[in-house]
C-alpha cells in the first residue's frame, strides 16, 4: 500500500508541475535532500552495465525496485517545492491511532484465533512490525503534546493495542529498535520541554509496555499461546549451532551472510557486485569468507539482514557513502526545526532512529514496503518544514 500511495503522489506531483509550471523553490536543505535521494538511485546503476548481454541485464534489473522509490521521492520534492504545505496534525495522528487499533486487532486474531506463531498482518512480518512501531511513536508524540485528557486515554489504549503487533511478530530487531527509539524520543521530549511534566506519563506507559512483554513471555512459556520460536531457535541456541559450523539458524545465517558480504567488498570494494556477478563468483566468495554455507544453496538475490552489509555488498563504499549522506541530511533537516515544527520533526527523527537501529538485523532502507513508507513520510515532512523557513510561496495547500 505504501508504495502505491507513493507512486500516486509522484504522478500527482508531476501533473501539478506540468499543469501550473510553478517556479522551483528548493532551499539549501531541500537541495541536499534531493541530491541524496538522486544519488541513492544512481549508485546502483554502475553494476547494471558490468555485463553487456541482455539476459544478464534483465536479471540485474530487480535491484532497481527500491532505488526507483528514492527517485520518486526526489521527483516529489522538486515538483512540489513551490507549495507551502501546512499539515493538519489531528487527522494524521488520529490515523496513526486507528492504525494501531486495527493492526493490534489483526495481531490478536492471528495469534489467538488462528494460532499463527508470528503475526504478519497478511503482509510481511517485519513490515507489519515496522509500520505499527512508527504509528505507536506518532501516537506517543501526540498524547504528550496535543491530546486532551480523554484523547490521552484513547491514544494510550491505541498504543497498547499496537504494541501487541510488536509482541506477536516476535521480531527481535524491531524490539531493539523500538526500545532504543522510545527511550531516545522520551529524553528528547523532556529536554525540549525543559520540564518533567511528561515524565509520570512516560513511566506509566513504560511500565505497561514492560508488563505486557513479560506477561507474553509467561503465556508462551506455559504454552497458553503459540510460541513464535521453538527452543532450538533461541538466540543462545543459534550461536551454539553456528559455533558447531551449522549456520542453519536465524543468527547463524545472518553471521554467514555478513561474512560473505565482507568477502564481496574485498573483491569489489568501490561499487559492490551485481546479482549476476555474485552468482558467477559464489564459490570464490564462500571460500574467501570461510562460510559454512555451500555455494549451491545460496540465493543470489538474497539480502544480508543488515543495512550496512547489504549496502556494501550491493553498491560498495560508494553506496555506503550515499547512505550515510542520506541519513545525515535527514537528521540535520529535522533537527534544526525541532522548535518550530516539533511534532513533524520528532516523528521524522524517531522514524530515522528506528530504521537505523532496525538496520542492525534487517535492511529497511532496501526493502520496498518499509522504504516506500520512509521516503513518502520524509518527503511530506520536508515540504512542511521547508515551508516554515520560507512561507511566501505562490501555491498553498492547507
Amino acid at each position: 500500500m505504501a508504495q502505491i500511495l507513493l507512486v500516486l503522489l509522484a504522478l500527482t506531483s508531476l501533473i501539478y508541475y506540468f499543469k501550473y509550471k510553478p517556479p522551483l523553490a528548493l532551499n539549501k536543505p531541500l537541495k541536499w535532500l534531493v541530491v541524496a535521494l538522486l544519488l541513492s538511485f544512481l549508485c546502483v546503476l554502475p553494476n547494471l552495465f558490468v555485463q553487456s548481454d541482455l539476459q544478464t541485464w534483465r536479471y540485474n534489473l530487480r535491484v532497481l525496485n527500491m532505488p526507483l522509490i528514492y527517485l520518486l521521492g526526489a521527483v516529489i520534492l522538486i515538483c512540489l517545492s513551490a507549495i507551502s504545505l501546512q499539515l493538519n496534525y489531528k487527522p494524521i495522528f488520529y490515523s496513526m491511532a486507528f492504525t494501531c487499533v486495527i493492526n493490534g486487532v489483526i495481531a490478536l486474531i492471528q495469534k489467538i484465533g488462528l494460532a499463527i506463531a508470528r503475526t504478519d498482518g497478511f503482509s510481511t512480518i517485519v513490515g507489519f512490525a515496522t509500520l505499527s512501531s512508527i504509528a505507536i511513536l506518532g501516537c506517543y508524540i501526540y498524547a504528550i503534546y496535543y491530546a486532551s485528557k480523554n484523547e490521552k486515554i484513547a491514544f494510550t489504549l491505541a498504543m497498547l493495542l499496537g504494541f501487541f503487533v510488536l509482541l506477536f511478530s516476535a521480531t527481535r530487531s524491531a524490539w531493539i529498535a523500538f526500545v532504543c527509539t522510545f527511550l531516545i524520543l522520551s529524553i528528547c521530549i523532556l529536554t525540549l520541554q525543559k520540564s518533567l511534566h511528561a515524565l509520570p506519563y512516560m513511566l506509566v506507559l513504560t511500565f505497561m509496555f514492560t508488563g505486557m512483554f513479560f506477561c507474553n513471555q509467561v503465556l508462551e512459556t506455559k504454552h497458553l499461546i503459540q510460541a513464535p520460536r521453538a527452543i532450538s531457535q533461541s538466540f543462545k541456541q543459534d550461536l551454539e549451532l553456528y559455533e558447531h559450523k551449522n549456520p542453519d539458524s536465524s543468527i547463524g545465517a545472518r553471521l554467514a551472510r555478513w561474512r560473505e558480504a565482507m568477502a564481496i567488498v574485498r573483491l569489489s570494494p568501490l561499487f559492490g557486485m551485481s546479482l549476476s556477478t555474485k552468482c558467477k563468483h559464489l564459490e570464490e566468495i564462500v571460500k574467501l569468507a570461510h562460510s559454512y554455507r555451500k555455494a549451491n544453496t545460496i540465493d543470489c538475490t538474497e539480502k544480508y539482514d543488515n543495512q550496512i552489509f547489504n549496502t556494501l555488498a550491493r553498491t560498495g563504499f560508494f553506496g555506503l557513502g550515499v547512505l550515510l549522506l542520506l541519513w545525515g541530511v535527514i537528521f540535520t533537516l529535522f533537527w534544526r526545526t525541532l522548535k518550530t515544527h516539533t511534532a513533524t520533526s520528532l516523528l521524522m527523527l524517531s522514524m530515522l532512529c528506528f530504521y537505523i537501529v532496525l538496520g542492525i538485523g534487517f535492511d529497511p532502507f532496501s526493502f520496498f514496503i518499509e522504504g516506500s513508507f520512509f521516503v513518502g513520510l520524509v518527503a511530506l515532512g520536508a515540504l512542511e518544514v521547508k515551508s516554515a523557513v520560507t512561507p511566501d510561496f505562490r501555491h498553498t495547500v492547507a
